[in-house]
């Protein structure tokens, strides 16, 4: 397994086991851990006694455990447990739950407990991206090979930012999820160095902003240690970046695909879409869209400005970004209003 990220950080995710609960029992239909078929098998049954499998999980819920030891050292793991849908059974809790999976991170560094967070979503994008709705779909092709592929970009010491209009830094993993043409901030501990991506061409006036935004994060780096800083505004060179740190936007990312397993869209769900963007207040913003769809009465997206804090135009983003990748169905943005297709018959 490489050791070294593209950017000269350690990379903390060492491999992937991902078990299946099949009918008689859990196996292991990928391994591309330094843990052999044989250990992989005796950590799953281990581990997987020791924290329990009588779940259920909820639509969409990802679970993780850890970090636990494995058969080697000094790898650990931590397993993320959800469940897919089988497409076929005879057990009947299986058929009711669905079938239990677990994606076991290899791992040789407690320091990726601080990307839990992060790990969950990357999964859940990547089972949407491929279109992983059952067990069948999981077991596809190269598909594990390329989820393994998928997590295996975070590495240690490696910041990635995005500069919002008010000029807050806000952490994210998917260009999907942010705003076009916001400002980029890569932040490479290992190099001592920060980026700051323009990918479109900003007023002088808000490049001194920018700059001020750059000054005050390195303000709060730890006494002696120097950065250095550097805008950046040639295409060619942030599309070269952003390849380099395993950020760029593949054709098959983005919203062409639905983002959401089941068929009902979930507080969840709309939340986890949310979560790059608005660290305020995003549970009452969900709450009323989601009250809007379920009851199919039209949301006054700028009565909802007024009373969460957030600008219209901002909203209208969200949603229509929500809309486009198929998340939020059967509705659409009409002047300043959600408004459900259903209601008019359209």
């Amino acid at each position: 397994m490489n050791e070294r990220g593209a950017s000269g950080g350690s990379a903390l995710i060492e491999g992937l086991i991902i078990t299946v609960f099949q009918d008689d029992g859990p196996f292991n239909i990928h391994n591309s851990s330094p843990l052999s078929e044989d250990e992989a098998f005796n950590m799953a049954i281990k581990t997987l006694t020791a924290i329990g499998s009588d779940i259920p999980l909820n639509h969409g819920e990802i679970r993780s455990y850890g970090p636990m030891p494995t058969p080697r050292q000094p790898y650990l793991t931590i397993g993320f447990i959800f469940a897919l849908k089988a497409q076929s059974t005879s057990d009947t809790r299986i058929a009711r739950f669905g079938r239990i999976v677990v994606f076991w991170i290899i791992t040789r560094s407690t320091a990726l407990m601080k990307y839990i967070g992060l790990i969950k979503r990357m999964m859940r994008r990547t089972l949407q991206m491929y279109h992983i709705k059952t067990d069948a779909d999981l077991e596809k092709g190269d598909i594990p090979q390329k989820i393994s592929e998928k997590i295996q970009i975070i590495e240690t010491g490696i910041e990635t930012f995005y500069i919002t209009e008010n000029n807050e830094m806000e952490p994210f993993l998917d260009l999907a999820l942010i705003p076009s043409n916001s400002p980029l901030m890569l932040v490479d501990n290992p190099k001592n160095q920060i980026k700051v991506l323009l990918r479109k061409k900003p007023s002088p006036s808000k490049k001194l902003e920018l700059l001020q935004v750059v000054n005050d994060y390195k303000r709060r780096i730890h006494k002696g240690v120097i950065y250095k800083s550097e805008i950046i505004d040639d295409s060619i060179i942030i599309q070269h970046l952003l390849a380099k740190f395993g950020l760029e936007l593949q054709p098959e990312i983005g919203f062409h695909y639905r983002i959401h397993l089941t068929d009902q869209l979930t507080f969840e769900e709309l939340d986890s879409f949310f979560d790059f963007h608005i660290t305020t207040k995003r549970h009452q913003l969900i709450t009323q869209i989601l009250q809007s769809i379920e009851e199919e009465f039209p949301l006054n997206l700028y009565e909802l400005s007024t009373q969460i804090g957030i600008s219209v135009e901002l909203i209208e983003e969200f949603l229509v970004s929500a809309i486009r990748s198929g998340l939020i169905q059967n509705s659409r943005i009409e002047n300043g209003f959600l408004i459900s297709q259903k209601e008019n018959g359209t």
